[in-house]
């Protein structure tokens, strides 16, 4: 193949051969530009975009953390009650049906809820932090028709 483009190539005259090697400049030229250079340039601009905006964000995250850290500290909320009966109250709102409460000292209880969908049970006890329980221990024992029974321990918030 090669031998047969080099005989063509030669049996072309001086200025036909200036002709089709300028072309052939002209081609790889072309050929660089469009398939080299200007994909690499859009994608260093493109990652130059990307860059600028992630210093933005880490920016006004920064920004945000030093607010917060200045911030005053939200008052934790006061118990309305003994803790046996806030969280057997809040059991009820939830429509959770509690088999046992017993109170353990001024500042402790434990609770067993035999029945509970779990992920109402789980939004139940993220929300016992603003009535003012903080959950100690909870164990969770999944039941074959898709519910959980819930053994936990609550104190009164803010105590150790």
């Amino acid at each position: 193949m090669m031998q047969r483009i080099s005989a063509w190539f030669l049996g072309l005259t001086a200025r036909e051969r200036m002709l089709v090697s300028l072309a052939a400049a002209l081609a790889g030229v072309i050929l660089l530009v469009y398939g080299l250079v200007l994909p690499l340039g859009h994608a260093l601009d493109e990652a130059a975009v990307r860059h600028r905006l992630a210093t933005e964000q880490a920016g006004r995250m920064a920004t945000g953390l030093a607010l917060l850290k200045r911030a005053p500290a939200a008052a934790a909320p006061t118990l309305a009650g003994p803790v046996d009966q806030v969280a057997n109250a809040a059991a009820q709102e939830a429509g959770f049906v509690v088999q046992s409460s017993q109170r353990q000292g001024d500042d402790a209880a434990v609770l067993v809820i035999p029945s509970a969908r779990p992920a109402a049970a789980l939004v139940w006890l993220d929300g016992l932090a603003a009535k003012g329980l903080a959950v100690d221990q909870v164990t969770m024992t999944p039941a074959p028709d898709g519910s959980v029974a819930i053994n936990l321990t609550l104190r009164r918030g803010g105590v150790q």
